[in-house]
Formats: C-alpha cells, structure tokens, sequence
C-alpha cells in the first residue's frame, strides 16, 4: 500500500525558495533609518548608538540641530547606495559587512562629506556640523 506525501508545508516551501532565489533571502547592504525630532524621538535613537554602525548627528557650528538633510551612503566597493531626501537631526545606519562607506549630507547647498571605516552592530558616531 502506497501512502501519500504530507503536502508541502508553507515554511518548508519559503525555504526551497529562498535557497533557489538566493537575492531573496538576503538583506540590504545598507540600512539608513532617519528621526530623533524631539526629546521622545531622539534619546531612544542615541541611546541604541551601540546597535548600530553608525549613529550621526546633524547640527549647526553652535550645537543647534537641524533636519531636512538630504543624506545618502554608499559604499565604492559594491556599489550599494541608499539616500535619503530629508533626513535628521539623527541619522542611523547599519551595515552587512565590514568596510569602507562614503556619507554625503547636504543642507542649504552646502555638503558635508566622510569616508569612514564601518562594521556591524560598530557603535560609531559621528557629528556633521554646517556653518551658522
């Protein structure tokens, strides 16, 4: 007596996609989440500064923050490239893997730019400041 195959199962059957379609299955190089627009916003997105790559923060000469940041990473390497038309006062980025990334920030015509060495879950951070 035959018996019949269970049918194939919703979990094993993402599976056998993701293994055929490896893209699929895989994050995004780079992550770029922007906010931190009030106290609420902000203290959370400094205080996880340790989750992340890269926590930036934008703001004038005198400390004063600003938003609407047009700001984009990229990566040479790769190519991978994420931007963002308004970003700030606090930028956050992560990164699936080690290396070189390249930050570009502009506001009010003036860009800010930074090369720096990134990892996973890194902790860095970095203040962009435009002149008053």
């Amino acid at each position: 007596m035959k018996t019949k195959a269970p049918p194939l199962r919703p979990a094993l059957f993402a599976m056998l996609i993701g293994a055929a379609c490896p893209l699929a299955a895989q994050e995004p190089e780079i992550v770029l989440v922007c906010g931190g627009i009030g106290i609420e916003e902000s203290l959370p997105m400094r205080q996880a500064q340790k989750a992340h790559s890269l926590t930036i923060l934008f703001s004038t000469a005198d400390g004063g923050y600003v938003a609407d940041v047009r700001t984009s990473v990229d990566t040479p390497l790769s190519g991978a490239v994420v931007e963002q038309e308004s970003c700030g006062p606090v930028a956050q980025i992560d990164v699936a893997r080690a290396g070189s990334y390249r930050i570009r920030a502009q506001l009010n015509d003036v860009t800010l730019e930074e090369t720096l060495e990134l990892a996973p879950q890194g902790g860095e951070r970095l203040v962009l400041r435009w002149p008053e």
